[in-house]
């Protein structure tokens, strides 16, 4: 078929395997290598893994002709159902469109998922309603859905991806395009800042895409380990390119609720935790243990003091384990980083970069999941957990784009970065974060 109609770009809206069923035959070699397929010989000569997406290149050989293909593949959509948060979406239609450009042929982009129909469909309504919002001052998505169906059936499946049609188009509509290149974001600022109230307009885009006022199921994470302590604040966060790596937002731990906390670190598998109170917030809510009092126990867990360091540079570093009943163990490495008082921001962005380095080399070791808290689990810990996806992404693809990750981090947690000052920090933290990160040497073109 793609040699048929000379396509030359695929979108793949399907693993191979979901949820351990097959859903895909591979139909591709892994990189660098070459495999038959009957007549077909296929060459996979690249692969680059951004974030939500891999992007192939294919070669493919028949009757001693070749032709290059380009496979974008989506990786984080579940079947009949929809990515938890959006941006990713956005860039990969992105992507595809420019590669379809490239090629300077107007063959047909070949879509495909498990069963052409659910997903496939939502991508291809998404497509044409963006076309349409080009044109037109008005959309339909409802005609656009029932148009397709009548060259397909069950074009876009469920309610779920309808209600998605919507809302990316909401964010077409109201956020436009603001991803930046990291070389140009300090000018970007520069913009923001001489632009009257540029960050409050950003923030109030933010605002106008909040549909929900209660907490979010599809984010709400597993606190069963323990039977008396079954809830706990706090959410999963989608982390930039890491499937199988989750970050956790969570409410700091109180008096009252320390055995609930710790039930969440069990059943969440919290290798590494990362405090964003301040000194005095924390001595409130003794929940750690201490080198005074190197043993403290909740209920059936305890926690045992194995090293303390610091505090330096306003970081105390701490090694604990963590005991429940007779079975349970695992090493914790906890990071508190005391200089970041309630309704304010620390003067340089460096000890955050420096602490989300930390972090992540500490996930690394232990294998585990970071969970990371402050006194409300929205604000500190938004702009912490905000950061960490955009240097990781700027690392990767050399692209900031601060308004589309807050917006994604509340589609997960709700108020995520609620204030101005926080928002105004993130973007002075990437702007710090740009001008020490060799970006001509990494994104030369």
């Amino acid at each position: 078929m793609i040699w048929e109609t000379e396509s030359q770009v695929i979108v793949m809206l399907t693993n191979p395997f979901e949820k351990g069923k097959k859903k895909c035959q591979k139909y591709w070699p892994d990189y660098n290598q070459q495999k038959k397929y009957q007549s077909f010989n296929i060459t996979c000569v690249h692969e680059e893994v951004l974030g939500c997406y891999t992007r192939r290149s294919l070669i493919i050989a028949y009757n001693n002709n070749t032709r290059n293909i380009t496979q974008f593949h989506y990786t984080t959509w579940p079947d009949h159902s929809v990515p938890l948060t959006t941006s990713g979406l956005h860039r990969f239609k992105k992507a595809v469109l420019e590669q379809q450009q490239v090629t300077k042929q107007n063959k047909p982009i070949v879509v495909h998922c498990s069963d052409g129909a659910g997903r496939t469909g939502t991508f291809i309504a998404f497509d044409s309603l963006t076309m349409e919002m080009q044109e037109k001052t008005c959309i339909n998505v409802f005609e656009t859905v029932i148009n397709l169906r009548k060259h397909r059936m069950d074009m876009v499946q469920n309610v779920k991806q309808y209600m998605l049609l919507h809302k990316l188009a909401a964010e077409v509509y109201i956020l436009k395009q603001t991803d930046t290149p990291l070389m140009d974001l300090d000018r970007k600022i520069r913009d923001l800042e001489r632009k009257e109230s540029g960050f409050t307009v950003e923030m109030k885009k933010l605002a106008s895409l909040q549909f929900e006022d209660h907490p979010y199921d599809h984010s709400k994470i597993n606190a069963g380990a323990i039977p008396s302590a079954m809830y706990y604040n706090a959410s999963y966060v989608e982390t930039y390119g890491c499937a199988d790596s989750i970050l956790i937002a969570a409410k700091g731990p109180t008096n009252r609720t320390a055995i609930n906390f710790w039930g969440a670190v069990l059943s969440n598998k919290v290798h590494t935790i990362v405090s964003l109170r301040s000194m005095d917030e924390e001595l409130k809510h003794p929940c750690f243990p201490t080198v005074k009092k190197p043993s403290i126990q909740f209920g059936e867990i305890t926690l045992s003091l194995v090293e303390s360091k610091g505090p330096s540079c306003d970081l105390k570093e701490q090694t604990m384990k963590i005991h429940y009943g007779t079975n349970e163990s695992f090493e914790i490495g906890f990071y508190h980083f005391c200089g970041w008082m309630p309704d304010t921001v620390p003067d340089s962005g460096n000890e955050v970069i420096h602490l989300i380095k930390k972090a992540q080399d500490s996930q690394k070791q232990r294998n585990g999941n970071i969970l990371v808290y402050c006194n409300d689990g929205v604000g500190r810990t938004g702009a912490f957990l905000c950061l960490l996806n955009l240097t990781e992404r700027a690392k990767l693809e050399g692209k900031v784009d601060v308004l589309k990750e807050v917006k994604d981090m509340r589609d997960m947690r709700k108020g995520m970065v609620n204030t101005e000052l926080l928002y105004r920090y993130v973007y002075y933290c990437m702007g710090e974060f740009a001008a020490t990160f060799d970006v001509y040497s990494n994104f030369k073109g």
